[in-house]
Protein backbone atom coordinates (compact mmCIF):
# COMPACT_ATOMS: atom_id res chain seq x y z
CA UNK A 1 0.00 0.00 0.00
CA UNK A 2 1.06 3.83 -1.18
CA UNK A 3 1.89 5.63 1.78
CA UNK A 4 1.84 9.47 1.27
CA UNK A 5 4.20 11.61 3.62
CA UNK A 6 2.01 13.98 6.16
CA UNK A 7 4.12 16.88 4.53
CA UNK A 8 3.06 16.18 1.06
CA UNK A 9 -0.71 15.74 2.79
CA UNK A 10 -0.40 18.94 3.94
CA UNK A 11 0.77 20.62 0.89
CA UNK A 12 -2.10 19.13 -1.14
CA UNK A 13 -4.51 20.64 1.53
CA UNK A 14 -3.31 23.61 1.21
CA UNK A 15 -4.15 24.16 -2.38
CA UNK A 16 -6.75 26.31 -3.46
CA UNK A 17 -10.08 24.54 -3.42
CA UNK A 18 -11.36 27.08 -6.43
CA UNK A 19 -8.05 25.69 -8.67
CA UNK A 20 -8.60 22.63 -7.92
CA UNK A 21 -12.11 22.82 -8.44
CA UNK A 22 -11.51 24.34 -12.15
CA UNK A 23 -9.17 21.47 -12.78
CA UNK A 24 -12.10 19.14 -11.96
CA UNK A 25 -14.06 20.84 -14.66
CA UNK A 26 -16.28 22.69 -11.63
CA UNK A 27 -17.03 26.21 -13.13
CA UNK A 28 -16.46 28.67 -9.96
CA UNK A 29 -17.98 32.16 -9.65
CA UNK A 30 -17.25 34.72 -7.26
CA UNK A 31 -15.96 32.03 -4.64
CA UNK A 32 -18.69 29.73 -4.92
CA UNK A 33 -20.05 27.28 -7.22
CA UNK A 34 -22.94 24.68 -8.03
CA UNK A 35 -23.12 22.19 -5.96
CA UNK A 36 -22.04 18.54 -7.69
CA UNK A 37 -23.70 16.47 -4.40
CA UNK A 38 -27.21 17.59 -4.67
CA UNK A 39 -29.95 18.86 -7.05
CA UNK A 40 -28.30 22.43 -7.27
CA UNK A 41 -29.99 25.64 -8.91
CA UNK A 42 -28.68 28.06 -7.06
CA UNK A 43 -24.46 28.19 -6.53
CA UNK A 44 -24.69 26.60 -2.38
CA UNK A 45 -20.86 25.22 -2.88
CA UNK A 46 -18.84 27.83 -0.99
CA UNK A 47 -14.68 28.53 -0.92
CA UNK A 48 -13.35 29.90 2.15
CA UNK A 49 -10.01 30.59 3.64
CA UNK A 50 -6.98 32.73 2.65
CA UNK A 51 -6.17 30.92 -0.15
CA UNK A 52 -9.54 29.38 -0.71
CA UNK A 53 -8.35 26.15 0.76
CA UNK A 54 -11.75 25.20 2.21
CA UNK A 55 -15.10 24.24 0.79
CA UNK A 56 -17.98 23.70 2.05
CA UNK A 57 -21.75 23.27 0.53
CA UNK A 58 -24.15 24.70 3.49
CA UNK A 59 -27.20 22.14 2.29
CA UNK A 60 -25.32 19.13 2.14
CA UNK A 61 -23.18 20.39 5.45
CA UNK A 62 -20.50 18.61 4.16
CA UNK A 63 -16.71 20.10 2.70
CA UNK A 64 -13.12 19.73 3.21
CA UNK A 65 -9.92 20.47 1.56
CA UNK A 66 -8.45 19.57 -1.76
CA UNK A 67 -7.77 15.67 -1.64
CA UNK A 68 -11.38 15.27 0.23
CA UNK A 69 -12.96 17.25 -2.69
CA UNK A 70 -11.45 15.18 -5.75
CA UNK A 71 -12.15 12.27 -3.67
CA UNK A 72 -15.58 13.41 -3.64
CA UNK A 73 -16.03 14.57 -7.17
CA UNK A 74 -14.09 12.13 -8.74
CA UNK A 75 -14.95 8.72 -6.80
CA UNK A 76 -11.04 8.33 -6.21
CA UNK A 77 -9.89 6.75 -3.21
CA UNK A 78 -7.30 8.49 -0.95
CA UNK A 79 -3.63 7.58 -2.63
CA UNK A 80 -5.23 8.36 -6.65
CA UNK A 81 -6.70 11.71 -5.13
CA UNK A 82 -3.00 12.35 -3.91
CA UNK A 83 -1.75 11.27 -6.91
CA UNK A 84 -3.87 13.05 -9.12
CA UNK A 85 -3.65 16.84 -7.28
CA UNK A 86 0.17 15.77 -7.52
CA UNK A 87 0.30 15.23 -11.34
CA UNK A 88 -1.95 18.52 -11.80
CA UNK A 89 0.04 20.90 -9.44
CA UNK A 90 3.43 19.86 -10.14
CA UNK A 91 3.94 18.39 -6.44
CA UNK A 92 5.95 14.74 -5.93
CA UNK A 93 3.66 13.01 -3.67
CA UNK A 94 6.66 10.00 -2.96
CA UNK A 95 5.03 7.30 -4.26
CA UNK A 96 6.33 4.56 -7.03
CA UNK A 97 2.87 5.23 -9.17
CA UNK A 98 3.89 4.89 -12.62
CA UNK A 99 0.11 5.87 -13.99
CA UNK A 100 0.15 8.99 -16.42
CA UNK A 101 -2.78 10.90 -13.76
CA UNK A 102 -1.92 14.43 -14.96
CA UNK A 103 -4.19 13.81 -18.36
CA UNK A 104 -6.35 10.90 -17.00
CA UNK A 105 -9.91 12.01 -17.81
CA UNK A 106 -12.32 12.28 -14.27
CA UNK A 107 -14.91 9.48 -15.08
CA UNK A 108 -17.46 11.25 -12.30
CA UNK A 109 -20.06 8.45 -11.46
CA UNK A 110 -23.50 9.62 -12.14
CA UNK A 111 -25.24 10.87 -8.80
CA UNK A 112 -28.99 10.03 -8.89
CA UNK A 113 -30.07 12.71 -6.57
CA UNK A 114 -33.02 11.99 -3.79
CA UNK A 115 -35.27 15.02 -3.60
CA UNK A 116 -37.27 13.94 -0.96
CA UNK A 117 -33.71 13.80 0.84
CA UNK A 118 -33.85 17.11 2.60
CA UNK A 119 -37.88 17.86 1.85
CA UNK A 120 -38.83 21.56 2.27
CA UNK A 121 -40.66 21.53 5.18
CA UNK A 122 -44.22 24.16 4.64
CA UNK A 123 -46.16 24.10 8.02
CA UNK A 124 -42.34 24.39 9.76
CA UNK A 125 -41.79 27.27 7.28
CA UNK A 126 -45.19 28.69 7.72
CA UNK A 127 -44.49 28.43 11.44
CA UNK A 128 -41.07 30.66 10.97
CA UNK A 129 -42.76 33.11 9.12
CA UNK A 130 -46.03 33.38 11.76
CA UNK A 131 -43.92 33.71 14.51
CA UNK A 132 -41.51 36.38 13.57
CA UNK A 133 -41.78 39.81 12.71
CA UNK A 134 -38.88 42.95 10.53
CA UNK A 135 -36.24 43.18 13.52
CA UNK A 136 -33.99 46.30 13.34
CA UNK A 137 -31.78 45.25 10.99
CA UNK A 138 -34.58 44.58 8.48
CA UNK A 139 -36.25 47.44 8.77
CA UNK A 140 -32.40 49.20 8.43
CA UNK A 141 -31.90 47.32 5.13
CA UNK A 142 -35.05 47.49 3.70
CA UNK A 143 -36.93 50.92 4.08
CA UNK A 144 -33.82 53.05 5.48
CA UNK A 145 -30.98 51.64 2.58
CA UNK A 146 -33.57 50.51 -0.23
CA UNK A 147 -36.19 52.95 0.75
CA UNK A 148 -38.97 50.16 -0.14
CA UNK A 149 -42.58 50.71 0.65
CA UNK A 150 -43.57 48.95 4.08
CA UNK A 151 -47.03 47.87 2.70
CA UNK A 152 -44.96 45.69 -0.38
CA UNK A 153 -43.35 44.28 2.78
CA UNK A 154 -46.10 43.38 4.47
CA UNK A 155 -48.22 42.20 1.27
CA UNK A 156 -45.23 39.61 0.85
CA UNK A 157 -44.64 38.42 4.04
CA UNK A 158 -41.20 39.10 4.45
CA UNK A 159 -39.62 38.89 8.15
CA UNK A 160 -35.87 39.00 9.52
CA UNK A 161 -33.96 36.69 11.78
CA UNK A 162 -31.35 37.80 14.20
CA UNK A 163 -31.12 35.42 16.57
CA UNK A 164 -30.63 31.87 14.87
CA UNK A 165 -30.50 30.18 18.56
CA UNK A 166 -33.55 31.77 20.00
CA UNK A 167 -35.11 30.20 17.00
CA UNK A 168 -34.10 26.88 17.28
CA UNK A 169 -35.07 26.83 21.10
CA UNK A 170 -38.41 27.79 19.99
CA UNK A 171 -38.75 25.68 17.29
CA UNK A 172 -37.71 22.76 19.44
CA UNK A 173 -40.27 23.35 21.85
CA UNK A 174 -43.21 23.19 18.83
CA UNK A 175 -41.83 20.31 16.85
CA UNK A 176 -39.92 17.10 17.37
CA UNK A 177 -36.08 16.92 16.32
CA UNK A 178 -36.54 14.21 13.67
CA UNK A 179 -39.20 16.94 12.20
CA UNK A 180 -37.06 19.99 11.73
CA UNK A 181 -34.15 18.01 11.07
CA UNK A 182 -36.08 16.46 7.35
CA UNK A 183 -37.22 19.93 7.03
CA UNK A 184 -34.94 21.57 5.02
CA UNK A 185 -34.34 24.40 7.42
CA UNK A 186 -32.79 22.65 10.00
CA UNK A 187 -29.28 20.90 10.66
CA UNK A 188 -28.19 18.82 13.44
CA UNK A 189 -24.02 19.04 13.23
CA UNK A 190 -22.14 17.44 16.69
CA UNK A 191 -25.60 16.49 18.41
CA UNK A 192 -26.34 20.04 18.05
CA UNK A 193 -29.50 21.89 15.76
CA UNK A 194 -28.73 24.71 13.75
CA UNK A 195 -31.16 27.19 11.45
CA UNK A 196 -29.55 26.38 7.99
CA UNK A 197 -29.56 30.24 7.12
CA UNK A 198 -26.55 32.64 7.98
CA UNK A 199 -28.35 35.03 10.65
CA UNK A 200 -29.03 37.79 10.96
CA UNK A 201 -30.98 37.65 7.44
CA UNK A 202 -34.57 38.21 5.60
CA UNK A 203 -36.44 35.65 4.83
CA UNK A 204 -38.47 35.92 1.38
CA UNK A 205 -41.34 33.32 1.10
CA UNK A 206 -42.05 31.79 -2.29
CA UNK A 207 -45.59 31.09 -3.73
CA UNK A 208 -46.73 29.27 -6.37
CA UNK A 209 -49.36 31.03 -8.60
CA UNK A 210 -52.22 29.21 -6.29
CA UNK A 211 -50.56 30.97 -3.53
CA UNK A 212 -49.19 28.01 -1.37
CA UNK A 213 -45.82 28.18 0.49
CA UNK A 214 -42.75 26.29 -1.61
CA UNK A 215 -39.70 27.65 -0.69
CA UNK A 216 -37.97 30.54 1.32
CA UNK A 217 -35.19 32.55 0.69
CA UNK A 218 -32.64 34.45 2.81
CA UNK A 219 -30.74 37.59 2.46
CA UNK A 220 -27.88 37.60 4.84
CA UNK A 221 -27.19 40.92 6.51
CA UNK A 222 -24.51 40.45 8.67
CA UNK A 223 -20.28 41.58 8.32
CA UNK A 224 -19.84 37.84 7.54
CA UNK A 225 -17.95 37.98 4.30
CA UNK A 226 -17.54 34.15 4.13
CA UNK A 227 -21.09 34.07 4.65
CA UNK A 228 -23.46 33.58 1.31
CA UNK A 229 -25.15 36.38 0.84
CA UNK A 230 -27.95 34.56 -0.20
CA UNK A 231 -29.39 30.93 0.51
CA UNK A 232 -32.30 28.86 -1.07
CA UNK A 233 -34.83 26.05 0.48
CA UNK A 234 -36.91 24.46 -1.25
CA UNK A 235 -39.07 21.33 -2.15
CA UNK A 236 -38.96 21.83 -5.70
CA UNK A 237 -36.41 23.44 -8.15
CA UNK A 238 -36.46 27.41 -7.66
CA UNK A 239 -39.25 29.02 -8.71
CA UNK A 240 -39.83 32.74 -9.62
CA UNK A 241 -40.66 35.13 -7.21
CA UNK A 242 -44.00 36.54 -6.42
CA UNK A 243 -46.13 34.35 -9.04
CA UNK A 244 -49.27 35.22 -7.19
CA UNK A 245 -48.95 38.75 -8.58
CA UNK A 246 -50.57 36.99 -12.44
CA UNK A 247 -53.90 36.04 -10.30
CA UNK A 248 -54.82 40.26 -9.85
CA UNK A 249 -53.52 40.38 -13.78
CA UNK A 250 -55.32 40.46 -17.17
CA UNK A 251 -54.37 39.57 -20.51
CA UNK A 252 -52.01 42.02 -21.86
CA UNK A 253 -51.25 44.17 -18.54
CA UNK A 254 -47.53 45.00 -17.93
CA UNK A 255 -45.37 42.71 -15.81
CA UNK A 256 -41.83 43.02 -15.25
CA UNK A 257 -38.82 40.71 -14.69
CA UNK A 258 -35.61 41.26 -12.48
CA UNK A 259 -33.00 39.21 -11.59
CA UNK A 260 -33.29 39.10 -7.82
CA UNK A 261 -35.55 39.82 -5.17
CA UNK A 262 -34.23 43.11 -3.97
CA UNK A 263 -35.00 44.40 -7.88
CA UNK A 264 -38.31 43.14 -7.66
CA UNK A 265 -39.40 44.47 -4.33
CA UNK A 266 -38.06 48.27 -5.89
CA UNK A 267 -40.25 47.55 -9.00
CA UNK A 268 -43.21 47.14 -6.72
CA UNK A 269 -42.56 49.81 -4.60
CA UNK A 270 -42.88 52.04 -7.92
CA UNK A 271 -45.74 50.66 -8.46
CA UNK A 272 -45.08 48.55 -11.26
CA UNK A 273 -46.22 44.52 -11.40
CA UNK A 274 -42.85 42.72 -10.78
CA UNK A 275 -41.88 39.08 -10.47
CA UNK A 276 -38.21 38.07 -10.25
CA UNK A 277 -35.99 35.18 -11.57
CA UNK A 278 -33.74 34.09 -8.26
CA UNK A 279 -30.26 35.07 -10.10
CA UNK A 280 -28.82 35.66 -13.71
CA UNK A 281 -27.62 32.01 -14.32
CA UNK A 282 -31.58 30.26 -13.04
CA UNK A 283 -34.34 30.36 -15.60
CA UNK A 284 -37.45 28.66 -13.47
CA UNK A 285 -38.70 27.57 -17.27
CA UNK A 286 -41.94 26.10 -15.89
CA UNK A 287 -43.15 29.56 -14.20
CA UNK A 288 -42.01 31.64 -17.13
CA UNK A 289 -43.82 29.63 -19.41
CA UNK A 290 -47.04 31.07 -17.32
CA UNK A 291 -45.96 34.60 -18.01
CA UNK A 292 -46.53 34.90 -22.22
CA UNK A 293 -49.67 36.57 -21.90
CA UNK A 294 -48.90 39.40 -20.65
CA UNK A 295 -46.58 42.66 -21.66
CA UNK A 296 -43.46 41.75 -20.68
CA UNK A 297 -40.39 43.99 -19.36
CA UNK A 298 -37.24 43.57 -17.78
CA UNK A 299 -34.64 46.61 -16.53
CA UNK A 300 -31.13 44.17 -17.12
CA UNK A 301 -28.25 44.55 -14.62
CA UNK A 302 -25.86 46.67 -16.73
CA UNK A 303 -22.85 43.82 -16.06
CA UNK A 304 -22.22 40.58 -18.74
CA UNK A 305 -24.08 38.13 -16.22
CA UNK A 306 -27.62 41.06 -16.38
CA UNK A 307 -26.76 41.03 -20.16
CA UNK A 308 -27.10 37.23 -20.39
CA UNK A 309 -29.74 36.70 -18.23
CA UNK A 310 -31.38 39.10 -20.48
CA UNK A 311 -30.39 37.70 -23.60
CA UNK A 312 -31.67 34.08 -22.25
CA UNK A 313 -34.88 35.43 -21.22
CA UNK A 314 -35.45 36.69 -24.24
CA UNK A 315 -34.63 33.67 -26.76
CA UNK A 316 -37.22 32.13 -24.46
CA UNK A 317 -40.34 34.08 -25.01
CA UNK A 318 -39.55 34.58 -28.72
CA UNK A 319 -39.72 30.64 -28.94
CA UNK A 320 -42.83 31.23 -26.77
CA UNK A 321 -44.09 33.54 -29.19
CA UNK A 322 -43.84 36.31 -26.58
CA UNK A 323 -41.59 39.39 -26.62
CA UNK A 324 -39.24 40.75 -23.66
CA UNK A 325 -39.14 44.45 -23.78
CA UNK A 326 -35.66 45.92 -22.83
CA UNK A 327 -36.19 49.26 -20.82
CA UNK A 328 -32.53 50.84 -20.69
CA UNK A 329 -31.38 52.28 -16.76
CA UNK A 330 -28.95 55.46 -17.07
CA UNK A 331 -25.68 55.42 -17.70
CA UNK A 332 -23.96 54.51 -14.83
CA UNK A 333 -26.51 52.97 -12.81
CA UNK A 334 -25.96 49.45 -12.41
CA UNK A 335 -29.55 48.00 -11.33
CA UNK A 336 -33.23 48.70 -10.51
CA UNK A 337 -32.74 49.32 -7.13
CA UNK A 338 -30.03 51.65 -7.50
CA UNK A 339 -32.26 53.76 -9.90
CA UNK A 340 -35.19 53.18 -7.86
CA UNK A 341 -33.67 54.76 -4.54
CA UNK A 342 -32.15 57.66 -7.17
CA UNK A 343 -35.89 58.42 -8.61
CA UNK A 344 -38.29 57.47 -6.27
CA UNK A 345 -36.77 57.16 -2.45
CA UNK A 346 -36.10 60.35 -2.03
CA UNK A 347 -37.46 61.91 1.40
Amino acid sequence: MCKIPNHIIEALNNLSCENVAEELGIEVVKHRALCFMHDDHHPSLYFSGKNREMWWCFVCNKGGKAINLVMEYACFGFVEACQWLGSRFNINVGTNNTLNLKNKPINRKKRIFNNDAQPFSKDIAQWILDNSNLTDKGCQFLFKERKLQPRIIEELHIVSIDDSQSLIERLSKTFDTEALENSGLVAKRYDKLYFRMFTPCLLFPYYNESGMLIGLQSRYLGRNNEAPRFQFVSAQKTRVFNMPIINSMGYGDELYISEGITDCLALLSAGKNAVAIPSATILPLYDLANLVMFNLHMYPDQDDAGKKAYAALRRFFVNHYAILYEERLPKGVKDYSEYYMMSYGKE
